[in-house]
């Protein structure tokens, strides 16, 4: 075979791979309306109605031990924030450095990336995604500071710490989102306020040390398929997809702007046993079909052909749902009734 031709494959093998496990990681976030309270707790509504999502990618050190550590989080959002609640059994607790800018990934802190645009790429010394370490005294650390500087972001995310069991925590988090012009000492012009239908790029981690001189363990939400598994603090393409959803129709405005021509047809709603999902004149071939449940489960996934497409919802309990037409930049989400 013609070395070409094999690279050409090869290069093709892996923008696949890429784009299968970016797919696979796509978190579906639901809106809240009601804003939640800081303090640790899971009692707010819409923590009961998210799923959970596990954390036990190891990016780092050897597997897991029984009991050594046990992660799993939660997301929600609305206009003002992303928020965050995570619950993690970890046999020994530790934070050792009296600087909190100091080897930070060798305490025991959860990390939360995200990149507000899904820009992706080099975000090391930029901030054009960020990587923050939340230490267990409330440190917020990351090299978002003129010109890579390592700073305490404290003001960009509120956070509150408890235990709740025997070895295990709970973290809840409302996090700020901003752009790539992010300026440490005049924040307020790069703020991003959030909507429905958008994409961000965004993983969770947790650094664990039992107690020894360098961090032991590091353990990710998403599957990286990089040789090199400790990469996110440096490029974002190895985040997974968050987008944000609304299956209620609550928020007050949306990204599907008024005159905007939608490019699908969903049909009948409420529906029986088949939906119909039909393009309106536009090149959707390729598209991807999601539908998942009102507390963001998927239960089904498909790629759409160029013309209409009958969509068997015949296994699907009665209730409903929310279905996500997504490609070439495009969203368009709709609500259902199977009855």
């Amino acid at each position: 075979m013609n070395r070409y031709i094999l690279v050409a494959l090869i290069i093709i093998s892996c923008i696949t791979s890429t784009l299968a496990q970016t797919q696979k990681d796509t978190i579906y976030t639901l809106y809240t309306a009601t804003p939640i309270v800081i303090d640790a707790s899971d009692a707010d509504e819409c923590w009961s109605k998210s799923e959970w999502h596990p954390m036990k990618q190891v990016w780092l050190g050897n597997a897991m031990a029984e009991g050594d550590f046990e992660g799993k989080f939660k997301v929600c959002w609305d206009k003002d924030y992303l928020y965050v609640l995570v619950e993690a059994i970890d046999n020994i607790l530790s934070d050792d450095h009296a600087n909190p800018t100091t080897n930070y990934w060798d305490d025991d802190c959860v990390e939360i990336f995200v990149d507000e645009d899904r820009s992706g790429g080099n975000h090391q010394y930029n901030n054009s995604a960020f990587a923050y370490h939340c230490s267990v005294f409330y440190d917020v650390i990351d090299a978002a500071g003129p010109n890579g500087a390592t700073i305490n972001c404290k003001n960009n995310i509120i956070m509150k710490m408890d235990t709740i069991a025997e070895n295990t925590y709970r973290w809840e988090f409302a996090v700020k989102m901003f752009n790539k012009n992010f300026n440490y000492n005049n924040p307020d012009p790069s703020r991003v306020f959030l909507s429905p239908n958008k994409l961000m790029g965004f993983s969770i981690a947790y650094c664990d040390n039992d107690e020894t001189t360098a961090r032991e363990n590091f353990i990710g939400s998403v599957v990286i398929s990089a040789e090199e598994k400790n990469v996110s603090y440096i490029n974002c393409d190895y985040f997974g997809t968050m987008l944000l959803v609304d299956p209620d129709g609550k928020y007050v405005s949306s990204n599907q702007l008024p005159g905007t021509k939608k490019k699908f047809s969903v049909y009948p709603n409420p529906v029986n046993n088949m939906l119909v999902i039909e393009n309106q004149g536009a090149n959707t071939e390729g598209f991807t079909l999601t539908i998942l449940t009102t507390n963001g489960q998927v239960v089904s996934e498909t790629k759409l052909g160029k013309n209409k497409q009958t969509i068997d919802l015949q296994g699907l309990s009665n209730g409903t749902y929310l279905v996500s037409l997504r490609g070439d930049n495009y969203i368009q989400t709709e609500t259902i009734s199977k009855k």
